[in-house]
């Protein structure tokens, strides 16, 4: 019995096992170490939206970081980071403004509240796709990818 893929799916194939490979060396205890400090230092009572406001970061954090290694192969092939980050700026701004509403309507913020959480957002996700793009890049120096 013969099994014939298409191209697109054999690209969804290689996709997945190039994300799962990546999981691998994401630290998932260090991820939620960020989202407590950055999102939630100053609250003390775990509460149900902040439950749910953890875990939605966990997976934008998560999103960012597979993101930033989809894009390691642009920064091996000689691209900088920052050029690199233009590429996928659209991506990467629709998941902070994403995170800032979560936060807006679970929090019932005001605009100057909104405001500081879609900066810590910001430097969060920046954060982790830096940190996607870096081990991304190290998987395609190695040639494990």
């Amino acid at each position: 019995m013969n099994v014939i893929f298409t191209l697109g799916e054999k690209r969804k194939q290689k996709q997945w096992k190039y994300q799962r490979s990546m999981l691998r060396s994401l630290s998932v205890n260090e991820m939620k170490k960020d989202i407590q400090r950055r999102f939630f230092a100053h609250s003390i009572e775990e509460t149900v939206s902040q439950l749910y406001l953890q875990d939605f970061c966990l997976d934008i954090g998560i999103d960012a970081y597979l993101l930033g290694a989809e894009y390691a192969r642009f920064g091996y092939h000689g691209e900088s980071e920052f050029a690199v980050m233009q590429r996928c700026a659209g991506e990467i701004s629709a998941q902070i403004e994403h995170t800032a509403a979560q936060f807006t309507a679970w929090m019932n913020l005001d605009e100057a509240q909104a405001e500081v959480y879609k900066e810590v957002a910001t430097g969060y996700i920046y954060e982790w796709w830096r940190k996607g793009f870096d081990e991304g890049k190290k998987k395609y120096q190695l040639k494990l990818h």
